[in-house]
């Protein structure tokens, strides 16, 4: 019997509550995607609805700092636990029905059920495809064993030392990038594919982003509300690096 690997991925960007109008107008505007209507207990809860293909980024009101966690929507919610259990995950809390877990190298995500059948939808415009996890040296070998079991995808190395890729046809994109420092919890941001790089950062920094450097095949800025995250030199109509 297979695994039961995650049938969809989720995005959740984390923002400090007194920064959320401000973090969904930017995060709309840079996707060309709508809100949805505010959900749960106090409304911290909305989606980001594209045009076409199922919606997969959702923002979420937080008291502290932000951050980023993912949904890992499953067909049977115990089976997914107790896979994600066995390979090394812990329980961090329940909210509702919602199990929430996290890595061997603590990072937060959360097991929830799929609806329906999704797909992510490209049209060769700037799109958020691709979260990265940026992950302490000492966690390294663990999370991306974790990660390739817990999504049944096969690691890819990166075109530059130290980055993996979990890579699954019409789902999000994962990548793991093993950071300099030692210890620490795991923590990501997301990643946007990018056309034209230099456009599009010019394009952020005036809906409100500030830019925190300038590399070779990405820019990384800070979103309104606080994201960092970072734009790519990635063909947005496949998420794959472009050829040099």
């Amino acid at each position: 019997m297979s695994a039961p690997t995650p049938a969809w991925i989720q995005v959740f960007l984390d923002v400090p509550a007194a920064g959320m109008d401000e973090a969904v107008a930017f995060w709309s505007a840079v996707n060309g995607w709508q809100p949805s209507e505010r959900r749960g207990e106090d409304g911290q809860f909305l989606t980001l609805l594209p045009a076409a293909g199922s919606p997969y980024v959702k923002v979420q009101a937080v008291d502290g700092p932000a951050g980023l966690h993912l949904d890992l929507d499953a067909t049977g919610r115990a089976a997914a636990v107790e896979h994600a259990s066995a390979l090394g995950a812990t329980h961090a809390w329940t909210y509702h029905d919602v199990e929430v877990m996290r890595s061997p190298g603590g990072f937060t995500f959360c097991q929830t059920l799929v609806d329906g059948e999704p797909v992510l939808a490209r049209d060769g415009a700037t799109i958020l495809d691709q979260v990265c996890l940026d992950v302490p040296s000492s966690s390294w070998d663990s999370e991306v064993g974790f990660w390739a079991a817990l999504t049944g995808r096969e690691p890819q190395e990166g075109s530059l030392p130290g980055f993996v890729r979990l890579v699954e046809d019409g789902r999000l994109r994962l990548l793991l990038q093993r950071l300099d420092e030692t210890d620490g919890p795991v923590r990501a941001h997301p990643d946007l594919a990018s056309a034209n790089r230099a456009a599009d950062s010019d394009l952020h920094v005036s809906l409100g982003a500030t830019v925190r450097g300038v590399h070779d095949f990405w820019t990384v800025l800070t979103a309104p509300g606080g994201q960092v995250y970072c734009l790519t030199d990635r063909d947005p109509s496949t998420g794959t690096v472009r050829p040099v």
